[in-house]
């Protein structure tokens, strides 16, 4: 079973670059907006399914920003939209598990409109703070049996052996 020590350590090592996150900015646009709307909407690993109180309808309108990013068809206008959203949700949470999600969509949002300017996005706040949301609201074990089920999808998005094992 993972320690919630080995958890933070792994979160740490992603933040201070020593280990290669899932859709880190080596990878297409198109992955990586594909995972992150996973990150979000996934019934499994994302945080609807992890983060009791995110709603589904924000995960889902976040998730399909996300796609529309990923097939070349969001709109700025999409985003503020999301921003607001995430905004709104963080203004009324009441857990920390739920302010980090929230502001992990804040994140993603500002991400997503750098890119759409043109600009490299990272993405790695976003991981992060999903990550520790879900740190937050379980133990160790269950908390890491989510992040698994994150990596493991970002890994059979990029291996196409894996997705027809999956």
């Amino acid at each position: 079973m993972t320690s919630s020590r080995s958890l933070r350590v792994t979160l740490e090592a992603l933040a201070q670059g020593l280990a290669e996150p899932p859709a880190s900015d080596d990878h297409s646009a198109v992955d990586r907006w594909t995972w992150f709307s996973g990150l979000y909407a996934d019934q499994t690993w994302g945080l609807v399914a992890a983060i009791p109180g995110f709603p589904r309808i924000a995960a889902d309108q976040i998730a399909g920003a996300c796609r529309a990013t990923a097939s070349g068809t969001a709109t700025v206008d999409q985003w503020r939209a999301i921003d607001s959203l995430a905004a709104s949700g963080l203004a009324a949470t009441q857990t920390r598990s739920l302010t980090l999600a929230w502001s992990a969509a804040i994140d993603t949002a500002t991400d997503a409109f750098d890119y759409l300017a043109g600009h490299d996005f990272g993405g790695l706040e976003a991981i992060l703070g999903a990550f520790e949301a879900v740190l937050t609201q379980y133990p160790a074990p269950v908390a890491a049996a989510f992040v698994d089920g994150a990596l493991t999808a970002w890994a059979r998005q990029l291996d196409p052996s894996l997705r027809r094992a999956a």
